[in-house]
């Protein structure tokens, strides 16, 4: 009914009357992926024209592009952009850079009218205050995670900190910080805003102490590695960002298997980790997710990459992380060699400008000596006579 209504209301809407007339330019496009199918959403935005973009009420599958669809001018009307050559090539570019994507970023350009390159609108979208596009805290950060004293937004003027205890049936009593005003209403445990929540004044469990549950997973993900490593696993599930191993389905697949069979599974499919007998051996005695892959840091902790978010985060299979760990060892070496040089260059240079200073004081010195007659301090040493015969 939709498409219908489209199709009737074409003039009004200022577009063409058939797709493939040549009338809709390339650079107007728009595509949207889809949060549930994956599929390509087309729309059109017409500068001085549209105020957003309006859906082409058409849509394809990624693989679809590289299918002879493409090249096939003998097409319903319904793929008409398909088939046209010069829009073929365009949708070809959208989603080669799609998939040249990192989960993470994908995640974020899910349901939004995208054009290329699709790098600027990953900067287009709306930073953290407090962390660049790339995940890095702004300054740099050589600490793993933030202390749980810096985490949290400064108080405000009219507000405590109290302590604040957990009770939740009969399980242990917690205590937490948190900060409350001088009317008696909680803050936020991140961002310092009132708590509304049914349970915001007789919290139950930790997310109680948050506005919203996006303040909480910010909060768990700047402290604890665990909730990082989790939330990464979420979107990149264990599959490798270099070699492409499926770790995660390594591991299941292994687990119910005898060790003799497991190390003849993981040779076949993971040759990396089988070359390297430690790592081989830790997998094998013991088949979990920490084993096969680690949440590795794309900017390291030592070049200030610490504290950061989900973007400078990667899942790398623990053979991949060693090659990486290694090169890093490597590069810190290099850096600590060349550091030690210039050191010595500057200690050099320094000692050698304080022999020149002191020549030079000493030359001043004698310049201020004065000769007076008949003084043996000023007397000037005269070369010896040679006796008479």
């Amino acid at each position: 009914q939709a498409r219908r209504s489209f199709c009737e209301n074409r003039d009004t809407l200022g577009l063409p009357g058939t797709i493939s007339d040549g009338h809709i330019r390339v650079e107007y496009l728009r595509f949207e992926v889809s949060h549930h199918t994956g599929r390509i959403h087309l729309y059109i935005c017409v500068p001085g024209h549209d105020s957003r973009p309006r859906p082409l009420f058409q849509n394809f599958l990624p693989e679809e592009v590289e299918s002879p669809l493409c090249s096939s001018s003998d097409k319903k009307a319904s793929r008409q952009l398909l088939s046209n050559p010069a829009f073929c090539n365009m949708f070809k570019a959208f989603v080669k850079e799609w998939l040249e994507l990192r989960p993470i970023d994908q995640r974020k350009l899910l349901g939004k009218p995208l054009q290329l390159p699709l790098s600027l609108e990953l900067c287009y979208l709306t930073n953290s205050i407090s962390h660049s596009t790339q995940g890095l805290i702004k300054g740099g950060s050589k600490r793993r995670i933030a202390p749980l004293s810096v985490v949290s937004d400064d108080l405000p003027e009219n507000a405590e900190w109290r302590k604040v205890v957990l009770r939740r049936g009969t399980t242990k009593e917690r205590e937490y910080t948190q900060g409350w005003t001088t009317d008696d209403e909680p803050l936020c445990k991140l961002c310092q805003k009132l708590c509304n929540g049914n349970l915001a004044k007789s919290p139950e469990y930790f997310e109680d102490l948050f506005c919203k549950l996006d303040c909480f997973r910010l909060y768990r993900l700047r402290t604890n590695q665990s909730a990082l490593r989790q939330a990464l696993f979420q979107i990149e599930h264990g599959i490798c960002s270099q070699c492409k191993l499926d770790c995660c389905k390594l591991v299941k697949h292994i687990k119910p298997l005898s060790n003799p069979k497991r190390e003849a599974h993981i040779r076949s499919v993971a040759p990396n980790i089988a070359c390297r007998k430690k790592l081989l051996a830790k997998l094998v005695e013991e088949p979990t997710q920490g084993n096969a892959w680690h949440a590795d840091h794309i900017v390291p902790v030592y070049k200030g990459g610490g504290e950061c978010m989900l973007e400078n985060m990667r899942t790398l299979c623990v053979a991949c992380h060693a090659e990486v760990t290694k090169a890093q060892q490597k590069e810190r070496k290099e850096a600590r060699k060349e550091e030690r040089r210039k050191a010595e260059e500057l200690l050099r240079n320094a000692v050698n400008q304080l022999k020149d200073d002191a020549c030079e004081a000493t030359e001043d010195d004698d310049s201020w000596l004065v000769t007076v007659p008949g003084s043996a301090y000023s007397a000037v040493p005269q070369a010896p006579r040679t006796p008479k015969k």
